[in-house]
């Protein structure tokens, strides 16, 4: 068992949010507490690699040292605002909901607790991971030297993954840990020699750091104080290990930056490192609606590796008996409700109408605050936070500049849930009518929300 489980946060409201929710899952079988840590850098962007610095600065600054001894701490980095998952963006990426009417947090917890927890030096120490990823951890072998400083897990990747994360290079004779690439083109992954007989590259992703080896990273001053500059707890702290690694990156740094490098630099230079290769498929983001959609389909690498995590694509809902394979359907009602290919939805009522949910969209109904409600709608591959001259949704002028579709004041706010449904797939389907103080951005929609009064909607699916 953990001692401790640790979310970050990236505000204040967040941080209420998230503990509201945790609130409603059985932590106890899984940690012995839990604690949701806001970012101590306000309005600064520090990034998961300042929140982990930040977050073992505070941990020695609650415990001596020879008290952690033995104990081991779960860190999810939770924070940001799910802007490419934006149903997910007012409660938070961890508490995203899968087809075993669990959300990503839960089963991560299970799987760890099942296949990881136990294998890990049992010296102590901190696991760090991300809120939108399940790793397959089944054939991790107990990790053989109790003296090790950091131990890495490694997937077998395509190289067009290799592009996109970090990637480990191995020695082919000796299995030692050669560099670390970070989003390396497929040509860099040839000449450092990262690419396998098999075509495959090995990609990072959680990791885990002694507490021996955590009172060494302190011990630098400039990590004694809040973190004032943005860092990666995967490309700033992986890219130094090796016997031979490539720091060329350091010289493409601002001045302030360069200095926390190469602090960073001095300490992860040269750790005792114990690799776990857990094979192909093992390593499943859920990150973009691609990656969600792709997860549904019977015939995918997710539901081959995780074949007990799919009991249904119509989740937490009532009267809705079938959709496509490709969709998937949450917290919502529908009598008379027809969904289409490669749709995400959640929330919707759709009373007693007769609803039809466009192919290649997410539709999402949020409660606000004053008891308003507005019915979120884009395409599944929408880029929301790219900056358009002329912003348009559905191919309709929107008659607003200079803004993303994110930023963009295009959704109109009701007295309903099914009022906001209907009238929003109307406007999708027609255009908007007029411009208005009652229209708001989605931005502008997570910030207004009224978290409790969905929470009562929700609570009344957990209970059916």
């Amino acid at each position: 068992m953990w001692q401790k489980l640790i979310l970050t946060a990236g505000s204040d409201s967040q941080n209420d949010i998230f503990k509201k929710q945790l609130s409603l899952i059985s932590t106890e079988k899984y940690c012995e507490a839990v604690e949701v840590v806001t970012d101590e850098s306000p309005g600064i962007r520090i990034g998961s690699g300042g929140a982990t610095l930040s977050i073992i600065r505070r941990i020695f600054d609650e415990q001596k040292y020879k008290d952690l001894e033995g104990t081991k701490i779960l860190l999810l980095h939770s924070g940001g605002l799910s802007q490419r998952m934006p149903h997910l963006s007012a409660y938070g990426k961890a508490f995203g909901t899968l087809t075993n009417n669990s959300t990503i947090l839960e089963t991560k917890l299970e799987i760890y607790k099942n296949d990881l927890i136990g294998k890990l030096p049992q010296t102590g120490g901190i696991m760090i991971t991300a809120s939108d990823v399940i790793e397959k951890m089944s054939s991790m072998k107990s990790v053989k030297s109790s003296e090790a400083d950091i131990v890495i897990f490694g997937h077998l990747s395509s190289l067009e993954v290799g592009t996109q994360h970090g990637v480990f290079v191995m020695d082919e004779k000796s299995g030692q840990l050669k560099c670390v690439l970070q989003k390396a083109s497929e040509e860099e992954m040839k000449i450092e020699g990262a690419i396998r007989e098999d075509g495959m590259v090995v990609t990072d992703s959680c990791y885990f750091m002694s507490w021996k080896f955590c009172k060494r990273l302190l011990k630098n001053p400039l990590f004694k104080t809040p973190i004032t500059e943005e860092l990666c707890c995967y490309g700033d702290f992986m890219r130094p290990m090796g016997y031979a690694p490539k720091l060329d990156y350091l010289q493409n740094s601002s001045p302030k930056l360069k200095l926390y490098r190469k602090a960073l630099t001095e300490v992860f230079i040269d750790p005792n490192v114990e690799i776990s290769i857990l094979g192909e498929n093992s390593f499943f983001h859920f990150g973009t609606y691609q990656e969600f959609v792709e997860s549904l389909l019977p015939e995918s690498p997710f539901r081959h590796s995780f074949p007990s995590l799919f009991k249904s694509n119509i989740v937490h809902s009532e009267g809705i008996n079938t959709i496509p394979e490709s969709s998937f359907i949450e917290y919502s009602t529908g009598v008379d409700l027809e969904v289409g290919e490669n749709c995400i939805s959640s929330g919707i009522d759709t009373g007693s109408l007769k609803i039809k949910l466009p192919s290649n969209t997410v539709i999402f109904t949020m409660s606000l605050q004053m008891k308003k409600y507005v019915t979120i709608i884009i395409k599944i591959d929408d880029d929301i936070k790219k900056k358009r001259e002329v912003v348009r949704w559905n191919r309709h002028d929107t008659r607003i500049d200079g803004k993303s579709l994110w930023e963009a004041p295009i959704f109109e706010m009701f007295e309903t849930r099914i009022k906001s449904l209907e009238a929003t797939l109307h406007q999708w389907k027609n255009g908007m009518t007029e411009m208005g103080s009652n229209r708001i951005s989605i931005c502008e929609a997570v910030k207004r929300h009224d978290f409790d009064a969905d929470l009562e909607w929700r609570m009344v699916f957990n209970l059916l």
